[in-house]
């Protein structure tokens, strides 16, 4: 494993102590353009996690913080709290499946590609295994576990139709994993869904690695499989699909047993999130979090290409710039709150150094009255218009609404961009009824928005170059900067839930 020479590295990189740098006024597009101009440098190689990409990437946004006057906030003076990763990639598998007819026990036949399997480590095998349907698997781990641990489970990808708040299918599969089951495979009903699933399924698959996080087995099967196995034990699909809706669907012991057996390349490795922290005049009244993701793919291009790296200029290096830039700003003592600067690691593989970070935070995330993820901000030319990805969620509207009038912005109130809401990483706080939000002009125009993911998004071409808007992001940067004045001093902004003890106040 390479991590020992990783962390090394990163010890070699440690910023070196520097005085704060004066920011006073606004933030400018040059200031945003020379960040941006070095993250989504081919020398960062596309800052792809676990490389030598990800160390300069994180030396680099550590760097300017010390030099803007922040301290390091991961714990035991350190800028840098590592994210434990796996990659795994599925190579091959093989699976048999028998049910009682109630005579004799009989083999099903289920074509090879409609079953694709991965295990927990490189060889990995269940034997005689019985099956569960789940259904959509939204009960309580404590209700799911009589009947699913040491089994396999069947459980439908898609959230449960027409119902608000359903619970998503990472949160769904976390709990039936941690109630106990051997083996978790989804159902996809969709034939294209289905395939594109299976295209991305041989590829590298990065998740949080540690105890309980994986199933011994994982995979997806297709419809008309699942219909198949069901027809055996003489149920329906369709139906048993529908009655899965209901309130009161139970998981179902099927009379199915399967063998499967799974050869995975398993890399694991540690990345990491860098943390700084500005501290305020009154800590025990709460705390205010900056966030955004520093990680992009490294080279996604096609083999062939002359350009095969990805730089990630608009995702996320322009939103990385933003959190440099303010920070520099907020650096003169005046707020009453603690002001904490997050640049997450693996959000392209789902918003995994957030989760992490979530799980095992340097400091009470109960103390935050909100928070605020910068991320893809370079789309607009100007920022008049924004939008609140996160709206409705929270008690908060009103005073987003006050602060965009004081600084003659106008909020996009058609909820558009809530389309957005699962997919960065305020989501991971939003989880966890903290105030959490994307403010961004980039996403206030729909026409240009799908101009970029259908375009430049995850592509080689998302550079530096002359398409790249930066107007609106510097509306946006310090528009930033007057959300961490207002909802950083306690006569502004009286938080709601605010902590109510010097006692929440500890440190790092």
């Amino acid at each position: 494993m390479r991590f020992p020479l990783f962390i090394a590295t990163l010890m070699f990189l440690q910023p070196s102590v520097a005085h704060a740098e004066s920011a006073a006024g606004e933030i400018l597009e040059d200031d945003l353009r020379g960040h941006i101009e070095i993250l989504a440098s081919d020398g960062f190689a596309g800052r792809k996690p676990g490389t030598i990409g990800e160390n300069k990437t994180v030396h680099y946004i550590a760097t300017e913080w010390r030099k803007a006057g922040l301290q390091p906030a991961a714990g035991a003076d350190s800028w840098y709290a590592p994210v434990a990763l796996v990659d795994r990639t599925s190579l091959s598998e093989s699976f048999a499946f028998q049910y009682d007819n109630g005579k004799r026990v009989k083999s099903v036949r289920i074509d090879d590609d409609q079953l694709l399997l991965r295990g927990a480590k490189p060889i990995s095998s269940l034997s005689n295994i019985p099956l569960v349907h789940l259904g959509y698997g939204n009960q309580t781990v404590e209700e799911m576990e009589p009947v699913i641990s040491g089994k396999l489970a069947l459980m439908f990808l898609s959230s449960r139709p027409g119902v608000n708040g359903f619970p998503g299918y990472r949160e769904r599969k976390a709990n039936v994993i941690a109630a106990g089951a051997s083996g978790v495979i989804t159902v996809i009903k969709s034939e294209s869904r289905f395939a594109r699933a299976a295209r991305r399924f041989r590829t590298a698959n990065t998740s949080l690695d540690g105890e309980g996080k994986h199933a011994d087995m994982e995979g997806i099967i297709g419809w008309k499989a699942v219909t198949k196995l069901l027809r055996k034990v003489d149920l329906d699909a369709e139906d048993l699909r529908d009655e899965a809706k209901s309130e009161i669907f139970q998981p179902l012991l099927l009379d199915i047993y399967a063998d499967l057996s799974a050869e995975t390349q398993v890399r694991s490795y540690v990345s990491h999130n860098v943390i700084g922290k500005i501290a305020g005049r009154d800590p025990a009244s709460g705390a205010v979090l900056f966030l955004g993701h520093w990680d992009h793919l490294g080279e996604c291009g096609p083999k062939n290409a002359d350009d095969r790296i990805c730089n990630g200029a608009v995702d996320n290096a322009s939103g990385i710039s933003l959190l440099i830039e303010t920070a520099k700003r907020l650096t003169d003592g005046k707020s009453d709150r603690d002001i904490y600067f997050l640049a997450t690691t693996a959000e392209e593989s789902g918003l995994l150094g957030a989760r992490a970070f979530a799980e095992n935070p340097s400091f009470q995330i109960d103390r935050l009255v909100a928070v605020f993820n910068a991320d893809t901000v370079a789309l607009a030319p100007n920022g008049k218009l924004i939008a609140v990805v996160g709206r409705g969620e929270t008690d908060l509207d009103e005073d987003l609404e006050k602060v965009a009038a004081a600084h003659d912005r106008k909020i996009d109130k058609t909820d558009k961009a809530n389309a957005f809401i699962k997919r960065q990483d305020a989501y991971v706080f939003l989880e966890r009824n903290i105030p959490a939000f994307m403010i961004t002009s980039a996403f206030s125009d729909q026409k240009r928005l799908d101009s970029y993911l259908e375009g430049r998004y995850h592509d080689a071409s998302d550079e530096l170059d002359d398409q790249l808007l930066l107007g609106g992001a510097v509306d946006d940067a310090n528009f930033h900067v007057a959300l961490g004045r207002y909802f950083g001093n306690v006569e502004t902004y009286k938080a709601k839930n605010a902590p109510n003890s010097a006692a929440n106040s500890a440190g790092d």
